[in-house]
């Protein structure tokens, strides 16, 4: 037997959101084990025996991939990865790891709501694009959209894209002609809060990104920098049959300089015929 041929745990990524009791989990899978932060790893995988085990923990949040890499591929013993989702775990790592769950039994949350029955559930004002153009469009209260829009401050031009697939153009219009970029910041993000009631129903429709032109692309293949100027050239007859023969049938379309010549199998083809003694001349 080699020296390669032996038995390695294969590493765990556990995945859950917070309060889910990941870490807890994660320790009944390793005896004793070494912890450490996926952002923070000064380790030697060499000097620590492999009976006892590693957890890296937060593996969502800025991982030192190399460093992980390194452990994962070298240490022999049982590793354990927590992270709060699998998207946010870099490929290289999900493809070395098998997939658990903790759960969506929140414990965390229960243990407050029993030492506190009365007391307010957290409540975190961080959202992405997706979630605060859904929010928007379905809470009736607008000074709590107000307060969303103004913590987590979008990007002018991505919010009012998103929601112009959503509702009508006239209740944007003043908010993107007239407040955008000319007024405050603070103000936009008030006026753009109670320009609608909220209470939509239907399914948020993610905006479309449009197709880029290929005209450029089709310059370059001709060698011409400018599309302008390939315009003028192609209004001449010995320009325009050689860019056909350069260009599929396609591109000759979408230039509209016409379909290129289709040989029919009638034409004739002028192949040159060889002789036996044209293979011993070489």
């Amino acid at each position: 037997m080699g020296l390669t041929n032996y038995n390695k745990e294969r590493p765990i990524l556990l995945t859950g959101k917070h309060g889910t009791g990941k870490s807890t989990k994660a320790k009944t899978f390793v005896n004793d084990p070494i912890v450490m932060y996926a952002n923070d790893i000064d380790f030697d995988v060499g000097s620590f025996p492999i009976e006892r085990g590693i957890i890296i923990e937060d593996v969502h949040y800025k991982p030192d991939k190399e460093a992980i890499l390194d452990i994962l591929r070298r240490y022999r013993g049982q590793i354990v990865l927590t992270s709060i989702d699998q998207k946010s775990v870099p490929k290289n790592i999900i493809a070395m790891c098998k997939i658990k769950r903790a759960g969506s039994n929140n414990f965390l949350r229960n243990q407050v709501e029993t030492m506190a029955p009365h007391s307010e559930p957290p409540f975190s004002y961080e959202r992405d694009t997706y979630s605060l153009c859904y929010e928007y469009l379905k809470e009736s209260n607008r000074d709590l959209i107000k307060d969303l829009l103004l913590f987590n401050k979008p990007a002018d031009t991505q919010i009012l894209s998103w929601l112009a697939e959503n509702m009508h153009p006239n209740r944007l219009i003043f908010v993107d002609g007239v407040v955008k970029r000319r007024w405050s910041q603070r103000y936009f993000y008030e006026m753009l809060a109670y320009s609608h009631q909220g209470n939509m129903a239907g399914r948020l429709n993610m905006p479309r990104r449009r197709q880029y032109s290929k005209i450029p692309f089709l310059s370059r293949k001709l060698g011409v920098k400018n599309p302008v100027i390939l315009n003028q050239l192609l209004k001449d007859p010995e320009f325009k049959e050689w860019a056909k023969k350069k260009l599929t049938h396609a591109e000759c379309r979408l230039l509209k300089i016409g379909e290129k010549r289709k040989r029919k199998k009638t034409d004739p083809i002028n192949v040159q015929q060889k002789f036996l003694g044209d293979y011993f001349e070489a």
